[in-house]
């Protein structure tokens, strides 16, 4: 006894397995081949069970020959041609069906078995029997011999079968009536009845009954919506349909219903002989309409494209509806057609376009394979209606998609058109998934040339721009990195991340910026190993895995091993790292010692006015600058690049305002130290100058005032003016040094720890890019040079200006004090010298002078002094209130602390009610210590 897996699908299942397996196909290759074998298998079947219903048949036929009765032989001959014909799918084993009557004749002679056969013959109207002779050779009951009638009026012969219904679903609103009806009436019938009438009646011998009454149809079932009959004819709309039947089609099994009267018998012709006739007919045009040919029978309107059906067709309701729903496949087969040939022929489609046509037409190809079995299958007469629509099924399933594919494509090209293609992919359906799958896999190939050659060359070849890396012919050198390659991010496949996108285009850059810019030729590291990993590759690797795929994983080894390359070329030939350095120690003022004695050598020069400078002349001090301190032992190519540059002058402006130095860049560190990069530098220059500046005026400053103190011993009155400029220097003082140690420290200086720690993890140029701007743009953004820090940049600057206005006050106040003491030191030795001299030291008139004098000194010049002094402090401080509240305002955290380490004592705060506002850094640091504190308590008693 067979197990559930000696099926022959089974067994096919596990010989197809190990053939394919053996010969290295994959589970499509399986799949395609099992269908054909299980077809082949099905359609063997299909054959051996017709020569069994043929052999039975024939059995029956023959019997009733050699008993004589060739009126039912010719019956039964038509019936089993009607059955083979219309009824295939109805019966599922008619060949059961027929020994089971086969067997019931052979027990005719039984008289127990013929005395329990008792058929009420009633018709519709209650009549009995016509007198016909059945296959037992005399009566059954009363009148009626040979065949027997149903409750509905049907005559059964003991060899017929019992009559199939079609599908009501299948009519669209038409009752059930029988597809398979055979009536032998009288002539006013169509040509077919009359000629089979003709065969009954040269087959019947002379002691055989010919004459045949037709049996009393049964009552129709009429429903709204349904076909609705008229006795003076015309034609019949079927709902659905879309086709307006004949008038032969208004139910061709009920009975003209005329004025005299209801039910009674009038012998009516059934059309499903006719139905049956002209269904091979509608095969062979479904067969021409698959491949978008319209027929006679089936036409197509040449504005909509819709088919339709002739009036003239003499089909059933049931065959229009099947008819109308398999031309769907005729007309999706012309849309794809039509999409085919219209975007093969133009070059503008692309590559990726074009070989999207291609699988298309190979689809197209695969669909004629099937018409061909199919038309052969007509040819043989083997297939009916309801097997056509079977065999459509799945072309069907498929064109479907693939017109939705094309139009939602549309014109796009390239990498948009991947990604089109690609939202289709996630089908609940395999063989759907594999169509999408196949078509993508046909137009990522183009795709996939183009990466593999950028990535392993970085050459591009993009005749019709459908790659998602773009390529500006007209640049290079040291633009090449930023700005002749660049991404389309209209053309990235959605199977391909925007990151990995930056990936590929580095990888190919990398190898353009170290032919074209770098002229490096060394062999890289590895690439053997890529390459024969590329070459493992398909287009399908593109988007066959959702994570870890293998093409993927290759050209990201290829980026890091590029990168790497690059990044040694940088560092050991082109030494960036020596650059940057020299950037930070004198663009930001990192070497101390430089930058302080050029202030004192630059002093005289810069204080002219800015149209008064020579950059020569400029340029000679910096040299000189240079040999005094530390920076003489710099390696000659960066002192070579340092040099001075005059700022653009504005009217007003002194050499201080212009003055600034410069770094000389070319060659590959260019890609990382562009033009607008060393703007920012220049900004940030200026900016550390000014602050470095107002540190040596203060310097200044506090030596004067030291001088000023010694010559208060002798000038008593200026005593109290210098314990007020002493109070508003050391403010000065501790505000600059505050200023200082933020920009220098927690600006400068831990940014640039961040950026050294980034270049050390970078994988590639582009990484050291990215860190060396977020670098700059932090110092930017936290030295208040971008625009969100405007006000607070200018108020710094008022703030510098009172400290220039402070030194202003200081120098005139020494000099007048160096005069004055002067003064009296001459009125002292004029004293001594008379004195000496044997004379009177002094009259008084002239001591009545020197007291004018000092008197003048003290009223107008200290006075003064102490006035300005007075109004430069004020000023101050108000500045100063001003800026520490735009920096407690400020969302900048480091800001905010900064405002509090220049008001550390509160000293403004006291001054200033705004700086006692709840916006202020102290009052949220405030809020936030009492709200954990507060909320400590409640924690732990939760």
């Amino acid at each position: 006894m067979s197990g559930p897996g000696d099926d022959p699908g089974s067994q096919l299942k596990r010989l197809l397995r190990h053939l394919v397996v053996q010969a290295g196909g994959n589970n499509d290759v399986f799949q395609k081949h099992y269908r054909s074998g299980l077809a082949l298998l099905t359609s063997m079947q299909q054959q051996n069970r017709r020569a069994d219903d043929s052999r039975i048949g024939n059995k029956i036929v023959k019997q009733l020959i050699r008993e004589g009765r060739q009126h039912e032989a010719a019956r039964v001959t038509e019936l089993l041609t009607s059955l083979r014909h219309s009824s295939q799918h109805i019966l599922r084993n008619p060949s059961a069906v027929l020994t089971f009557l086969h067997s019931m004749g052979d027990r005719r002679a039984d008289p127990t078995f013929n005395a329990h056969i008792r058929v009420d013959g009633v018709g519709m109207n209650g009549g009995g029997g016509h007198h016909h002779r059945g296959i037992e050779g005399g009566p059954l009951r009363g009148e009626n011999a040979g065949g027997t009638y149903s409750n509905s009026g049907e005559r059964r012969d003991a060899f017929s079968t019992p009559k199939p219904y079609t599908n009501p679903s299948l009519l669209n609103g038409v009752g059930s009536v029988s597809s398979i009806h055979p009536v032998y009436g009288n002539g006013g019938l169509g040509s077919n009845t009359q000629h089979t009438n003709s065969t009954l009646r040269s087959r019947s011998s002379n002691n055989i009954d010919t004459m045949f009454h037709p049996p009393i149809p049964p009552k129709p079932r009429s429903r709204p919506g349904s076909a609705m009959m008229n006795g003076g004819g015309g034609g019949a709309e079927i709902d659905g349909v879309g086709v307006r039947l004949p008038p032969s089609h208004s139910h061709p099994n009920l009975p003209a219903i005329g004025a005299q009267g209801r039910g009674l018998n009038v012998p009516v012709a059934s059309t499903s002989s006719v139905h049956s006739a002209v269904e091979p007919t509608l095969v062979k045009e479904l067969i021409y309409i698959f491949q978008g040919i319209e027929g006679k029978i089936i036409r197509r309107d040449p504005g909509t494209l819709k088919y339709y059906i002739s009036r003239d067709a003499n089909i059933s309701p049931a065959q229009a509806s099947l008819t109308l729903k398999l031309c769907e496949l005729g007309w999706l087969f012309h849309q794809i057609e039509q999409f085919t040939e219209k975007e093969g022929g133009e070059k503008e489609y692309g590559l990726v376009g074009q070989s999207f046509v291609t699988a298309l037409r190979e689809e197209l190809t695969e669909y004629y394979r099937l018409l061909s079995v199919l038309e052969r299958e007509v040819r043989e007469g083997e297939m009916s209606l309801l097997q056509l629509s079977v065999w459509a099924v799945e072309p069907l399933k498929r064109f479907k998609l693939l017109v939705e594919l094309v139009s939602a494509a549309g014109r796009t090209r390239g990498g948009a058109l991947a990604s089109h293609i690609h939202s289709f992919i996630n089908q609940g359906d395999p063989v759907l998934k594999g169509c999408v799958s196949s078509l993508l896999t046909a137009a990522c190939r183009p795709l996939y040339t183009m990466l593999m050659r950028w990535i392993l060359d970085g050459s591009l070849e993009d005749p019709h721009q459908e790659f998602f890396i773009a390529s500006q012919p007209g640049i290079q050198g040291e633009a090449l990195w930023h700005h002749k390659y660049i991404i389309r991010k209209s053309m990235i496949p959605r199977f391909i991340t925007l990151a990995w996108s930056k990936r590929i285009l580095s990888t190919g850059k990398s190898i353009n910026f170290l032919r074209s810019v770098c002229m490096d030729t060394s062999p890289i590291l590895g690439r053997q190993k890529i390459i024969a990993r590329l070459e493992e590759t398909d287009p399908a690797s593109l988007f066959s895995y959702d994570v870890d795929s293998p093409l993927l994983e290759v050209a990201g080894d290829a980026f890091k091993q590029m990168g790497q390359h690059v990044l040694d070329i940088m560092f050991n030939k082109f030494h960036f790292m020596s650059h940057l350095a020299a950037l930070r120690k004198y663009l930001l003022l990192g070497q101390g010692d430089i930058m302080r004695y050029l202030l004192d050598l630059l002093d005289a020069e810069l204080s002219q006015p800015a149209t008064q400078l020579y950059p020569h002349n400029l340029a000679g001090i910096l040299e000189t600058a240079i040999r005094q301190t530390n920076a003489q032992y710099e390696e000659v190519e960066i002192l070579e690049r340092l040099d001075v540059r005059l700022l653009e002058i504005q009217p007003g402006d002194s050499g201080w305002d212009v003055f600034s130095l410069d770094y000389k860049v070319t060659g590959p560190i260019g890609v990382v130290l562009t033009p607008d990069t060393m703007t920012r530098y220049l900004m940030l220059f200026n900016t550390l100058w000014r602050a470095k500046r107002m540190e040596w005026v203060l310097s200044g400053t506090w030596k004067k005032l030291a001088y000023l103190h010694k010559m208060g011993r002798e000038l008593k009155e200026i005593s109290g003016l210098l314990h007020q400029a002493d109070l508003l220097n050391s403010e000065m003082v501790h505000f600059i040094h505050q200023m200082a140690y933020y920009i220098t420290f927690e600006v400068i200086e831990c940014g640039w720890d961040k950026l050294l720690k980034e270049i050390d993890t970078a994988e590639s140029l582009e990484d050291v890019i990215q860190a060396h701007e977020e670098f700059l743009s932090s110092l930017v953004t936290r030295a208040l040079l971008d625009e969100s820090t405007l006000e607070m940049r200018n108020q710094l600057r008022t703030v510098y200006d009172r400290i220039l206005e402070y030194q202003n006050l200081l120098d005139k106040l020494y000099l007048d004090c160096v005069m004055e003491v002067e003064a009296r030191h001459s009125y002292s030795k004029r004293l001594r010298e008379r004195t000496a001299a044997g004379e009177y030291g002094t009259t008084q008139a002239q001591e009545n002078k020197e007291a004018e004098r000092r008197k003048q000194f003290v009223k107008n010049k200290l006075a003064a002094a102490k006035a300005n002094l007075r109004i430069i402090s004020l000023s101050y401080q108000d500045m100063v209130r001003t800026f520490l509240l735009q920096l407690t305002c400020s969302h900048e955290q480091a800001l905010q602390g900064l405002s509090f380490r220049l008001d550390f004592n509160q000293h403004y705060k006291d001054k200033d009610s705004r700086l006692s506002r709840p916006l202020t850094f102290s009052h949220r640091r405030m809020s936030v210590m009492n709200s954990s504190m507060t909320s400590t308590p409640r924690s732990f008693a939760d």
